[in-house]
Order: C-alpha cells, then sequence, then structure tokens
C-alpha cells in the first residue's frame, strides 16, 4: 500500500511542476510580448511549439520508456524541462524564446508520458482513479502558481516565477525520476508497424474530443474579451483547477461505468459546454470553462486508461505517445484555426464549426466500439 502511494506521488509531483508550461501560458502571454517586442501572432507561436514538442518526442520517449524502463527518459525531461522554464525569460529575441520553450516542451512531453504510464503499468483494477490522481497534477499545479504569477504581472515582473518553477523541476522532478520504474516484465517495445489498426480510430477520436480543452487554454481572453479583465483572470484560474479536479473523479466513474461509455458521455457533455458559449454572457462563460475544465481535462486520463484496457500494459507508454500527438492536431485547431475563422467568419460561425468537430469525434468512437469489440486486440495476440 505504502508503495502504491509512492507510485502516485512519482507521477503527481513532476505532473504538477510542469503544469505551468500550458495552464500558466494565458498569464504570461502580454508580459511576453512586451518584453520580447512581438505581437499577438508571433508569441502564440510559442504555444504551438509547446504542444508540438510536447506531443511528438512522445513517441520515441515512450518507446524508449518501455523498452529500457522509464529512468532515463523521465530524468532526461526534468533536465530540459527546467533549464527551458529558467532560460527562457532570460532571453529579448523570440528565436531564442522559441528555442529555449521548446527544449523545454521536449522535457515536459517525457515527463508527462512517463507520469501517466506509472498509473496504468501498475494499476490494473483501479487504472482510471490512478491515471487520474497522476493526470490531476497538470491541472492543479498551475492553480497554486498562477495567484503568484499574476501578482508578480501586476507588479511589473513575471521572470521570477518562472526562473523559481524551472529550479523546482531541476529539485523535484529529477530525483523522483531516478528512482522510477515499471513492472520488469512488460519492459519491450512495439514498432510501428504493429499497431492495430482500429487504434486509429480512437486516435481520431481523441483528437477532435481534445478541441475544447485546447480552445479555452490558448483563446480565454478572445472568448472572454468582452467581459473585462477580472472574468477573464477567474476563468484563467478555475481552468486548470476544475480541469485537475475532474480527472480523478472521471477516472474513478469510468473504473465503475466503463472507459467507452464514458468517453462517448465527456463528448456529449464537452458539445453541450460549446453550445453554451453561444449565451454570450460572463455566467454563461465561466460555466463553459468550468465544464470543459472537469470534461476536456479528463480526456487523457480516459484514453490513456483505454489504451491500458484494449492493448494491454506492454506497450502502452509508446502507444499513449503516439495518442497523445492528437493534443497537437486539437491545439492547431482549437487556437491557429480558430483564429483564422474568427477573421474569416465571426466568433458565433466559428464556435459552431469547432463543435461539429467534437460531435465528430463521438461518432468516430462510437465507429470504434463497433469495429473494435471490448478487449479483442488481447484476445488475438
Amino acid at each position: 500500500m505504502m508503495r502504491n502511494w509512492f507510485i502516485l506521488i512519482q507521477g503527481l509531483l513532476p505532473m504538477m511542476l510542469i503544469s505551468a508550461y500550458q495552464y500558466s501560458w494565458n498569464l504570461l502571454i502580454t508580459p511576453l510580448m512586451r518584453s520580447l517586442n512581438v505581437d499577438l501572432p508571433a508569441i502564440q507561436v510559442a504555444y504551438s511549439l509547446f504542444v508540438l514538442f510536447s506531443t511528438v518526442s512522445q513517441v520515441l520517449g515512450g518507446y524508449i520508456a518501455d523498452k529500457r524502463g522509464p529512468r532515463l527518459v523521465g530524468v532526461t525531461g526534468g533536465v530540459l524541462a527546467g533549464l527551458g522554464m529558467m532560460a527562457s525569460p532570460l532571453v529579448n529575441v523570440i528565436n531564442q524564446f522559441y528555442i529555449l520553450w521548446s527544449m523545454g516542451s521536449i522535457g515536459v512531453g517525457l515527463i508527462y508520458g512517463v507520469s501517466i504510464n506509472l498509473g496504468v503499468k501498475w494499476f490494473s483494477r483501479t487504472r482510471g482513479l490512478a491515471t487520474g490522481i497522476i493526470n490531476m497534477g497538470f491541472g492543479l499545479g498551475a492553480t497554486f502558481f498562477n495567484p503568484l504569477i499574476s501578482l508578480l504581472i501586476i507588479k511589473g515582473e513575471y521572470k521570477y516565477p518562472m526562473i523559481l518553477i524551472g529550479a523546482l523541476i531541476l529539485a523535484v522532478v529529477i530525483p523522483l525520476m531516478a528512482t522510477a520504474k515499471y513492472p520488469t516484465s512488460q519492459v519491450k517495445g512495439m514498432q510501428l508497424t504493429k499497431i492495430p489498426p482500429g487504434f486509429w480510430l480512437a486516435f481520431t477520436s481523441f483528437s477532435l474530443m481534445g478541441i475544447p480543452l485546447q480552445l479555452f487554454s490558448s483563446s480565454l481572453s478572445v472568448l472572454g474579451g468582452d467581459y473585462g479583465y477580472v472574468t477573464v483572470a477567474a476563468a484563467a484560474s478555475l481552468l486548470p483547477l476544475f480541469s485537475g479536479i475532474g480527472r480523478p473523479i472521471m477516472g474513478s466513474i469510468s473504473d465503475k461505468l466503463s472507459r467507452r461509455r464514458t468517453i462517448i458521455i465527456t463528448g456529449l457533455v464537452l458539445t453541450i459546454s460549446m453550445l453554451t458559449l453561444l449565451i454570450h454572457s460572463p455566467i454563461a462563460y465561466i460555466a463553459s470553462t468550468v465544464i470543459t475544465g472537469v470534461f476536456g481535462g479528463s480526456l487523457i486520463t480516459l484514453f490513456a486508461s483505454l489504451v491500458g484496457d484494449e492493448y494491454g500494459i506492454v506497450n502502452s507508454t509508446f502507444l499513449f505517445g503516439i495518442l497523445y500527438n492528437g493534443k497537437f492536431i486539437a491545439a492547431l485547431m482549437g487556437s491557429v484555426m480558430f483564429a483564422e475563422l474568427i477573421r474569416v467568419i465571426n466568433l458565433t460561425g466559428s464556435l459552431i464549426l469547432e463543435t461539429s468537430l467534437t460531435v465528430a469525434s463521438i461518432i468516430v468512437f462510437i465507429a470504434f466500439t463497433k469495429l473494435h469489440p471490448r478487449g479483442y486486440y488481447l484476445k488475438n495476440t
């Protein structure tokens, strides 16, 4: 029992520290624009680079972790994420910032994949709950950091909290990852050519269903631009808070209700949440932020657990690394494409089009359940 708790902490604390890369971004945009002397599109490239490198890095990192164990991958991730966060605010040229932020983002991806799979691999009977507890850190971490960051930004400083967070990553994550291990009998890798065809339906569904959370993560200020800074700042704190809280709750529900049913319900609720934004009121904006946080944040918990359920834990880090790349697709559609849609159409039309993609994610997942009977892959390998 004590070892189980240590494994959960081993995954939870690193996730809390690296969460600032995503969930503190809305607060850092404005001071970074001023410091680097760039406009909004230029600084938002850094967010896209974060999502790109934190997802792509998980494929190779996952393969190595499954084959040789998680320690090398986790420690490397801690070094890169820590140094990236510490060094990024010290430069004054945008291209240098891109390089350092991308380096840190690679580290985030490596840590994320290892941490999540500590839950997937060690907790077969309560996989959803354990994975959700670990994944909760990625939401809740920024909830603790954001008030400090906001206070220092108001005082004209933002570099100090970034340097502090980077130092904490180095001091905390590296020792924890250096002692991490997977079940020894499971340490081997899978070739890309052996990935089951049905897996790509789950990948597509995850990519499309992740759009609402990515839209809120990157564009809260756009969605709430008419409601004032206080409302947007409140939403920026509520999003990671409820995103974190929702992960173990939805994970535990999925352990009891079944992973597949929970994912379909989650897609339906996210669709309703997106439509709530069309009411155009501060109350609807806050309500939609909370709902999207709870259900959108739980998607990684649910789909990571689904990978373990359907394909076993031997190659779960590798398969999850591939699946996680759907987050980059979701981010492109929820940030870059959304911004372009607003320019070409308007906010309302853009939200309707983005919502239609969430509906499509449910249809694709239902197709996965029909074409891929529960446990089919494990029974036939």
